[in-house]
């Protein structure tokens, strides 16, 4: 069922913004995120929640909620989290997109209005990325680093899919997602837009939830990613090298050696206690 709403406008702003969320059974987590959107200080020209759950807990919690005007949703099955990505951009309106998953939360309340003044001061950019706060152990840490197109054979290593904000004529021009990935199409985006002009912000302005599929599904993940790279970039003798690294911090750190070490590494960052502003 398809629900349309009319949109929220904001004065003087040649850009506008649509944020998608898609869910899949997480009612209590897609509820985080929608509260996280309406307590924004510039609040999104409209708000997409892809539902592809096999029960009805999210839709009648849609439907028999009020929700505010920029808020719309769909609920049917879906090929996957490509497939789910793919529906909310084509459904979107606006000229800039952000694609923040149920459980993903804006870490601060002016994280909409600090990207969307870049956008609206440069018309040339096409897409922006942040800092973001990921809970790790028993800590959140701050992570995230400007975009590196040379580096690429490291994969997602210092962007996160949550904090892109994506011009609209970057998926006409360079496509949607591609399904045929179940873990990396957001890395197999990032391949394809690596030449587009991107502004890098040094705050953490995301709350990105643990245990997403990428996590999950950490080895299907790293061989769509090579998949990837050699499609559009060729071979890299640094991938393996680098891949077989994170396979082995991987395993070090589900030890209770390893788990403290980490700790000792971020001992500084910011308590578990902490919540997005």
């Amino acid at each position: 069922m398809t629900v349309i709403l009319r949109k929220a406008s904001h004065d003087n702003m040649t850009q506008s913004l649509s944020v998608i969320t898609i869910c899949f059974n997480n009612l209590e987590e897609l509820q985080q995120t929608c509260s996280s959107i309406d307590k924004q200080s510039i609040l999104p020209d409209e708000h997409l929640i892809i539902d592809g759950s096999t029960g009805n807990d999210i839709i009648h919690w849609l439907e028999e909620t009020p929700q505010p005007p920029y808020r719309k949703w769909i609920h049917e099955r879906d090929k996957g989290i490509a497939d789910a990505f793919n529906k909310g951009v084509q459904r979107a309106t606006s000229s800039v997109m952000h694609i923040l998953n149920s459980g993903d939360q804006y870490y601060s309340a002016d994280a909409i209005k600090i990207v969307m003044a870049h956008f609206e001061s440069d018309p040339g950019l096409m897409w922006a990325h942040s800092k973001y706060v990921q809970h790790r152990g028993s800590i959140d840490v701050i992570s995230g680093a400007p975009f590196n197109p040379s580096l690429l054979w490291k994969g997602m290593r210092t962007v996160a899919h949550p904090t892109m904000f994506v011009k609209a004529s970057l998926y006409k021009k360079h496509g949607v997602f591609n399904i045929d990935y179940k873990i990396a199409m957001d890395y197999d985006f990032l391949v394809r837009i690596k030449d587009e002009k991107f502004y890098f912000i040094p705050q953490p302005l995301i709350f990105f939830a643990p245990g997403g599929a990428s996590n999950i599904h950490f080895k299907k993940g790293l061989a769509e990613v090579r998949k990837s790279y050699q499609k559009y970039i060729g071979k890299n003798f640094k991938l393996p090298l680098w891949q077989l690294r994170q396979q082995t911090l991987a395993a070090v750190m589900e030890t209770s050696w390893g788990k403290y070490l980490f700790k000792i590494k971020n001992r500084k960052q910011i308590p578990a206690a902490n919540e997005p502003k």
